[in-house]
C-alpha cells in the first residue's frame, strides 16, 4: 500500500504559490479577461418583480438596434412551469451585442408583460403566509421525555439566537466566454469545477465536444458548481450569432442570483445535571434558502445530548436560491449551540470558565483529545486566564473588553481525482489533473506533491490543471481537493518513480526497490554516489516516455476524514455607541498531515476573515413591499475592510499519521460564535442575532434585542 515519505523534504514547508507573481503583477488572465476575435457581449434581463407571470416578451425593438446579433428567451410566456419570476432578478430574455453598452441598450428595448403575483420577501411574512411558503420537518426526539429531564435538570437556559442570510461576494463575478467552432464547443469559465461544467454543457447541447478551460478564478465559496443560466444562455447566443460570447455578472446580479447562505435560527432550551453535563436540549429552529431552497443545518451541534428533541421549518420566500457556501450550515448550527454554550454556563455558574464547561461536555470520540489541545492552546495565546471575567464583572468607561470561544467541526474527506505523470526521457516531468485552482493553491500543490515523491525541486515539474482535456477530477467543494488530488498525483508519481527505478537498476547491479530518488539524484540506498544525476538517470529511460496514471482510490490508507478547530475572539464594545472593535483572533486548526504551511495558513486566514463578516457586517436586506434585494452593491453589502481585520494568530495542528484533510471550509465556521461570546463577555447581554451591528448592540443593552 503507497505511504507518504516518512521523511518529507517538501510537504510541510512553506513552499510559495507558483502564480502568486502573475496574480499580483495582473498577468494572470481570468474568465473575464479573454477576449476573442468578434467577441460579442452578453446581458440578460431580469424579472423587476418579486413573483409574476410572464404574459408575453417582445424581443423585436431590441433585435432590430444595430450591433445586435442574437436574442434568446429564458422564459416561456404560457408553458406551465417556464412562465413564472420567482423573484426580482430571475432570468428572462438573455441577448448578445458588439459591445457592452449597446447590449445594455438592447436590453431596455425588450418588452416584457408581468402578471404581478403576491410575494413572500421575508421569514417573518413567510410565517404568516403558511403553506407553501412554510414547511414543517418532522420532529427528531431521542432519548428520554425532554420536558420531564429539564424539569428535574439542576440548570436550564432558554435563548432565541439567529442568522441573517448572507450572499457569496466573490471577488470574480460568476459567468464565462463561450465560442463555438463548428460542433466543439469551448468554454472560458470562472467555475471551481471544470469537468461537471463541460459535463452539464454536453448534457444541454447533446454533444460530446465541450472544453472547459479555467486557469485562474476569483473564488467561488461553493457557488460556481456549474454554467448556471448565464453560462448555458452564453454558449447558446455563440452558437446562434455564430461568434464568441462574453456574459459575466455584474456586481448587483451577482449579489441577487449568484447564490446565499441560508439564514438560520433557533429557540433552543437546554439543561445540566449538577457537574454541568448536558442532559436535555429542546430546539425550534427556522429559516430560509430562497424561493426553493431549505435552510438546513446541524443542531445540537458537536455536543452530544441523549436526551433531545428538535423541529425544523424551512421557508420559501421570494429571493435567490441559497447555494453551497463554505461549510454549509455549520456556521448557522455552531453559532447558535455555542451561543447557548455560554449563555447556559453563565445560567448554571456564573464563575465557571466556558473553556472548561466545552470539555466537561465534548463528545467521546477521536476528534475529543485534539479539541482539548485546541482549547487549551487557544486559550493561551488569546490570554484568557488573564482576560476572561464573569458577565457581572463591571468595567469602567464606555469601552467594555471580552473574550469568548467557539469550536467547529468539518469532513474533509479526500474527493475524486485522477493523475497522470510523464517522466521524458529528457528529464522533463509533467503532471496533469483536470482540477482546477479555486484560490486555495491547488496550481502549486500538483507539481509540489510530484517534487516530493521523485526527488526534485519544485520547479522542475510542470504542474497542468484547469482543464477539462486533462484527467477527471471533482469539484473543488467539501474540502475534498487536497486529499483528492494529492492521492491521485502522488500515486501516479511513484508508479512513474519506479518504472524509472526499473530501468535504472540493471545498470547500477541493484533491484528495483534499492533504489532512491533525493535531491535530483537517482541513487542506492545509503549510497549517494552509486547513481545517476535525475537527467542522467533519465537518459536510460529510452525513446518512449514513462507514462503513470492514477486516481486517488489508489491512494487508500493515505488520507481521512473528521477535523476539529478552535477560535478565540477578544474584542472591545463601545456600549455608548454599539461598536464593536475586534482586537485578535487566534485560530487553533487540524487538517491531518499539512501538506503546505503557508497556504494552509493562508486558507485558515481566509476562512477567519469570512467568519468575521459573517459576525459583525454582512447583511442581505429585502424590501418587504417589492421583494428586491435593496443593498445589492459593495456600498450598502457590508464587509470588512483592512482597518477591521486584527490580528490573526494562527496555529496549525500537524498530524501526519491521519493523511491528508480538507482545510477550506472548517476555519469560518467558529469565527462569528467565538465574536458573538465575546461581545456578550464584554457587555454582559448577549446580541441574539449576527452581524452583530451596532443598532443591535444598543438594543441588547435596553433590553429590547
Amino acid at each position: 500500500m503507497p505511504s507518504w515519505p516518512e521523511q518529507r523534504q517538501i510537504i510541510g514547508a512553506n513552499v510559495p504559490r507558483l502564480d502568486g507573481l502573475e496574480k499580483v503583477s495582473g498577468q494572470a488572465k481570468y474568465s473575464f479577461d479573454v477576449n476573442l476575435p468578434g467577441l460579442l457581449h452578453g446581458k440578460i434581463v431580469r424579472s423587476p418583480h418579486a413573483k409574476a407571470k410572464v404574459v408575453s416578451i417582445d424581443t423585436g425593438p431590441a433585435e432590430r438596434m444595430p450591433g445586435v446579433r442574437a436574442v434568446i428567451n429564458l422564459k416561456t410566456p404560457g408553458e406551465q412551469g417556464k412562465d413564472t419570476v420567482e423573484y426580482a432578478g430571475d432570468e428572462v430574455v438573455a441577448l448578445a451585442a458588439a459591445t457592452p453598452e449597446l447590449a445594455e441598450d438592447a436590453a431596455r428595448a425588450v418588452r416584457i408583460e408581468y402578471e404581478v403575483l403576491p410575494h413572500v420577501a421575508s421569514e417573518a411574512a413567510a410565517f404568516q403566509a403558511g403553506p407553501p411558503a412554510v414547511r414543517v420537518g418532522n420532529k427528531d426526539e431521542r432519548g428520554e421525555d425532554v420536558d420531564a429531564v429539564l424539569a428535574r435538570a439542576a440548570a436550564t437556559h432558554e435563548g432565541t439566537y439567529g442568522c441573517e442570510v448572507v450572499t457569496h461576494v466573490c471577488l470574480e463575478t460568476h459567468g464565462l466566454v463561450a465560442k463555438w467552432d463548428g460542433d466543439n464547443l469551448t468554454v472560458w469559465a470562472s467555475t471551481q469545477a471544470v469537468h461537471a461544467t463541460k459535463n452539464a454543457l454536453v448534457n444541454h447541447f447533446n454533444t460530446p465536444n465541450v472544453t472547459c478551460v479555467t486557469h485562474y478564478m476569483g473564488g467561488g465559496f461553493g457557488s460556481k458548481f456549474g454554467p448556471d443560466v448565464q453560462g448555458i444562455a452564453a454558449a447558446e447566443l455563440a452558437r446562434k450569432a455564430g461568434a464568441p460570447v462574453k456574459l459575466m455578472l455584474d456586481r448587483a446580479e451577482e449579489h441577487v442570483a449568484g447564490g446565499n447562505r441560508p439564514s438560520g435560527y433557533g429557540k433552543v432550551k437546554a439543561g445540566v445535571d449538577a457537574n454541568g453535563k448536558l442532559i436535555a436540549f429542546d430546539a425550534s429552529t427556522w429559516g430560509t434558502g430562497g424561493h426553493s431552497r431549505g435552510a438546513g443545518f446541524p443542531l445540537p451541534y458537536i455536543y452530544e445530548v441523549e436526551n433531545r428533541r428538535r423541529q425544523h421549518t424551512d421557508l420559501f420566500i421570494n429571493a435567490g436560491d441559497a447555494r453551497a457556501m463554505r461549510a454549509p450550515g455549520h456556521p448557522q448550527g455552531c453559532l447558535i449551540m455555542e451561543a447557548l454554550m455560554d449563555d447556559l454556563c453563565h445560567r448554571f455558574d456564573p464563575n465557571l470558565d466556558p473553556v472548561e464547561f466545552r470539555i466537561r461536555n465534548l463528545p467521546n470520540s477521536n476528534l475529543q483529545p485534539i479539541w482539548i489541545k485546541e482549547l487549551r492552546l487557544g486559550a493561551a495565546r488569546i490570554g484568557w486566564n488573564e482576560k476572561w471575567h464573569p458577565r457581572d464583572a463591571s468595567q469602567p468607561g464606555p469601552w467594555k473588553h471580552g473574550v469568548g470561544c467557539a469550536i467547529g467541526t468539518w469532513g474533509g474527506r479526500a474527493g475524486s481525482a485522477q493523475a497522470t505523470c510523464t517522466i521524458q526521457p529528457t528529464g522533463h516531468v509533467t503532471v496533469e489533473c483536470g482540477t482546477q485552482d479555486l484560490g486555495t493553491g491547488t496550481t502549486t500543490l500538483v507539481p509540489m506533491v510530484a517534487a516530493e515523491i521523485l526527488g526534485l525541486r519544485v520547479e522542475e515539474v510542470n504542474g497542468r490543471i484547469g482543464s477539462s482535456d486533462y484527467p477527471p477530477a471533482g469539484g473543488s467543494g467539501g474540502s475534498t481537493t487536497c486529499g483528492g488530488v494529492s492521492l491521485a498525483v502522488a500515486v501516479a508519481s511513484m508508479q512513474a518513480r519506479d518504472e524509472l527505478f526499473t530501468k535504472v537498476a540493471p545498470k547500477l547491479g541493484v533491484q528495483p526497490d534499492a533504489l532512491e530518488a533525493e535531491g535530483g539524484r537517482v541513487y542506492v540506498k545509503g549510497d549517494v554516489e552509486r547513481g545517476y544525476t535525475w537527467r542522467q538517470a533519465c537518459a536510460l529511460i529510452g525513446q518512449e516516455p514513462i507514462r503513470q496514471s492514477a486516481s486517488r482510490n489508489d491512494g487508500r490508507g493515505m488520507s481521512s476524514s473528521g477535523v476539529g478547530g478552535a477560535q478565540f475572539a477578544d474584542v472591545s464594545v463601545d456600549v455608548e455607541t454599539g461598536r464593536v472593535r475586534l482586537n485578535k483572533v487566534v485560530a487553533v486548526a487540524d487538517c491531518g498531515l499539512v501538506m503546505n504551511r503557508l497556504l494552509c495558513e493562508s486558507q485558515v486566514y481566509g476562512g477567519v476573515i469570512g467568519g468575521i463578516n459573517y459576525g459583525l457586517f454582512e447583511l442581505r436586506r429585502m424590501d418587504e413591499k417589492y421583494g428586491q434585494h435593496i443593498n445589492a452593491d459593495m456600498e450598502l453589502y457590508l464587509l470588512a475592510s483592512a482597518g477591521d481585520i486584527p490580528e490573526i494568530d494562527v496555529v496549525l495542528l500537524d498530524y501526519p499519521e491521519r493523511g491528508t484533510i480538507g482545510i477550506g471550509e472548517p476555519p469560518t465556521i467558529p469565527t462569528a460564535a467565538a465574536i458573538s461570546n465575546a461581545v456578550a463577555n464584554a457587555i454582559g447581554v448577549r446580541v441574539p442575532t449576527i452581524p452583530i451591528t451596532p443598532r443591535r448592540v444598543i438594543e441588547a443593552l435596553e433590553g429590547r434585542a
